[in-house]
């Protein structure tokens, strides 16, 4: 009996050894007469899904194999565009890492993670609605007989000021050296306002808080001291703006499932374009509109990446066109999917094998880590 008990026991465990892993599959398709490999990641508690970057800063490159050795993966992919060839080695798009946010601009498509395993596609333009004191409106105050202003945006982060009317945050992410040209720049440590000034010369970002930037024609200093005030409590949401068949709407939440989810649990972003598949449907015609020739109609390398009507990551790399790549998406079942940074950038990892090395360094890789 003591013998069937332990065979028992040493069952019991290979079986919730085996459960515990992260299910990683890899196959090889033929979808349109284009090869391509495919990984599959069960979205389950046994996954952590992470944006890697070179030495956890904004600006640089590191090689795909260093990725996967320093910081371990069951599947890891290439993710946004960068700067490869002028030598800036800075992102395209929005990547935030652990709750932080290390670039963003402009509309993409964007995979968006939260609780560590659960991830979805979202397409559009993301930017911060700021508040201060925790009070998210403007409001008339009778004791002064004058407005209170309490709100205000931030369209970038920790991109090259060149738009003056735009307003921008800089932060500890930020590797390279930035120069502002007039504007003015607030400064925030713990939160909390600690000056306004002018903006001239060379960005001081404290190690303990970010700057807030308002290019020269952005504002003038009454709206910008009228609002950051020193000792005031600065706090920032997420908010995108996405197209919809009844207009643009901006929103502070995302459906899962039933649940409507609020952007402030979003840990991590990696985005790209064009967008290929949204909602079941082929979008890729209307996504690419403003994107170079070559990105688009060439058959180059390819990677790409979604989630299919099981609520997996499709991890794929392939080459061919934007058409043909949808295509792949769709027949892999993807309700979602998108276009990362391809050519030379394209890389894929799964269950030990290299299933395409990069031919230079990345930026930004998504890791796919066992819990």
């Amino acid at each position: 009996m003591k013998r069937l008990r332990f065979v028992f026991a040493v069952v019991f465990a290979l079986l919730f050894t085996v459960n515990a892993q992260a299910k990683v599959e890899v196959k090889n398709v033929n979808i349109g007469g284009r090869n391509a490999n495919v990984v599959t990641v069960d979205l389950n508690k046994e996954v952590k899904l992470r944006v890697s970057k070179p030495n956890n800063k904004q600006v640089g490159t590191m090689n795909f194999k260093t990725f996967i050795n320093n910081y371990g993966a069951k599947a890891a992919i290439n993710g946004n565009y960068f700067e490869a060839y002028k030598g800036g080695k800075f992102p395209y798009g929005t990547q935030m890492k652990n709750g932080q946010m290390i670039n963003m601009e402009g509309k993409n498509a964007n995979l968006i993670v939260f609780d560590d395993y659960k991830a979805k596609i979202v397409h559009g333009t993301f930017k911060y609605f700021g508040y201060l004191d925790g009070k998210k409106k403007n409001e008339w105050n009778n004791a002064t007989n004058a407005m209170d202003f309490n709100v205000f945006s931030v369209w970038y982060v920790n991109v090259a000021p060149n738009d003056t009317s735009g307003v921008y945050i800089f932060n500890q992410f930020r590797n390279v050296p930035t120069n502002f040209n007039g504007g003015f720049v607030v400064t925030v440590k713990g939160d909390v306002v600690q000056k306004v000034a002018p903006g001239n010369g060379k960005a001081e970002i404290p190690k303990d808080g970010y700057l807030i930037y308002y290019g020269k024609d952005a504002a003038d200093e009454n709206y910008v001291k009228a609002r950051f005030k020193p000792g005031r409590k600065v706090g920032l949401d997420l908010m995108l703006t996405k197209d919809t068949a009844d207009g643009t709407v901006e929103t502070s939440t995302f459906k899962y499932g039933e649940e409507e989810i609020s952007f402030s649990k979003v840990t991590d972003i990696m985005s790209a374009a064009p967008m290929l598949i949204e909602n079941g449907k082929s979008v890729w015609e209307k996504s690419v509109k403003g994107m170079e020739a070559k990105m688009t109609q060439g058959a180059g390398a390819r990677s790409l990446i979604g989630i299919n009507k099981n609520n997996q990551l499709v991890l794929v790399t392939t080459s061919g066109t934007m058409a043909q790549c949808a295509n792949i998406m769709a027949g892999l079942g993807c309700t979602d999917a998108f276009n990362l940074d391809g050519g030379a950038s394209s890389a894929l990892f799964a269950n030990g094998r290299y299933l395409r090395n990069a031919g230079r360094q990345l930026n930004t890789v998504l890791l796919i880590q066992q819990k």
